[in-house]
Order: structure tokens, then C-alpha cells, then sequence
């Protein structure tokens, strides 16, 4: 296959892509109201009663629903963009690399949904719960504002379905021999060192307490990872 038939493929997916997030955003958007009550229920779990969600710029309840309205049919059409990779990739596999690759990509995704639905399901609202709770007081209540908190719920959220790939990126890694669990475990503390700047990049806020719910599962993953890579060189 030519360049120029891949690159003709590569077009073709993309564009399918895009046409069917376009066509998967109309119903969202339709449905902006459930969706936004769904995607907050972790911090409006944790505000007072007398606190509530706001926002402060004409068009950033426009944009807001825009915003959840593209996340959730990027959400709907990411077991196709999965497939038009596998589709991309597969006329240059062997036949028995078509089966592992397909079985990566499948836990792959899996990986990605359980990091985030965990995320959304139990550190986020602890997160939110410390954050709104243990700084109020009878002088300052919370009203968050819908863009600040859509921003930083999703971006913790998209963390840790990524962070959920680190054992099965290690994997491969170990199984074509690039890394090793003696490697990886002599490098500890510089992963240390890394992941705690990870942690402030993709923490929205300057909070202390969450860098340390970024920072404790990038540690905890590491060393899975090291357990993984051992295991992994033990197979080969």
C-alpha cells in the first residue's frame, strides 16, 4: 500500500469522525439540561444549601452547554475513533499481531472508562467535598462558576482514564523488551519527582489536597507498572 493510499484512509477516518460527532452533538445538545445536571452531580453533591453553580459572562452558559454538549458525543463516537486506529493499523500487521493488537485496544478502552468513571464516581466528589466544604465558612460560601468547574472536573477526569493506561503501556513496553522492572524500579524517584509535577500541571487549582489525589494514583500506578513489567519478563 502506497503512502498516498494510506494518507487516502487516514482522510477517509478522520472525516467520518467529525461527521458522526457532528451528528451526535445535535441530540446532546438537545438533552444540555440532563447532561449538565449528570456531569455535575459530583460537586452540587458537596455544595451548602444555600450555595449553587453560576456564571458571571453573558455567553458562558452558551459555551458551557456547548462544551458538555462536544464532550459527550466525543465520549459516544470513542469506540469508533478506537476502531478507524485498529482499521488504520491492521494492513501492516502480521496475522498474529492483529490478534494481540486487537485485544490492546479493546482493554485499552476498557482501561480508559474504569480511570475515568472511578475518577467521576469516587475522588471526584471527595475532591469537591474537601475543596467547597473544609474552606467555607459563616463569612464565605461557594458558588462556583460552571466554566471553572466543567474545566476541572473533565480535565481530572480525562487524567485518570489516561492514568489507567500506564500498566497496560508498560506491558508493552516490557514485552518487546524496551523496559524492565530492575529499570523502572532503580528510576523510582525520579518518577516521583515527575509525577509530582504531572500532578501541578493538570490540577486546575493550587490546592494541596488535589495535587495528592493526582499524585498518590501516578505513584500507586508505578509501582503496578513495576509489578506488570516483572511479570511480563517472567512470561518471555
Amino acid at each position: 500500500m502506497t503512502f498516498l493510499e494510506h494518507f487516502g484512509i487516514l482522510r477517509a477516518s478522520l472525516i467520518k469522525i467529525v461527521l458522526i460527532m457532528v451528528i451526535l452533538f445535535v441530540p446532546a445538545f438537545y438533552y444540555r439540561d440532563l447532561l449538565m445536571e449528570l456531569a455535575l452531580i459530583p460537586i452540587t453533591d458537596s455544595l451548602p444549601a444555600n450555595s449553587k453553580i453560576i456564571f458571571t459572562r453573558p455567553a458562558e452558559g452558551l459555551s458551557s452547554n456547548v462544551r458538555i454538549s462536544f464532550l459527550t458525543s466525543f465520549i459516544l463516537t470513542f469506540p469508533l475513533i478506537i476502531y478507524e486506529i485498529w482499521t488504520f493499523i491492521k494492513p501492516g500487521l502480521y496475522e498474529n499481531e492483529k490478534k494481540s493488537s486487537a485485544l490492546v485496544i479493546v482493554v485499552g478502552t476498557l482501561l480508559f472508562f474504569i480511570g475515568a468513571f472511578c475518577c467521576y464516581r469516587f475522588v471526584a466528589p471527595v475532591t469537591f467535598n474537601i475543596l467547597i466544604n473544609e474552606y467555607s465558612s459563616n463569612s464565605i460560601t461557594a458558588l462556583p462558576n460552571v466554566s471553572d468547574t466543567l474545566g476541572f472536573l473533565s480535565s481530572i477526569i480525562l487524567s485518570f482514564g489516561i492514568i489507567f493506561e500506564y500498566p497496560l503501556i508498560i506491558y508493552i513496553l516490557s514485552k518487546f523488551g524496551i523496559t524492565s522492572s530492575r529499570f523502572l524500579a532503580s528510576k523510582r524517584k525520579y518518577s516521583i519527582l515527575i509525577s509530582t509535577i504531572i500532578s501541578a500541571v493538570l490540577t486546575p487549582t493550587t490546592d494541596v489536597f488535589s495535587m495528592l489525589f493526582m499524585l498518590v494514583p501516578l505513584v500507586l500506578f508505578y509501582e503496578i507498572g513495576i509489578l506488570v513489567s516483572y511479570l511480563t519478563y517472567k512470561e518471555r
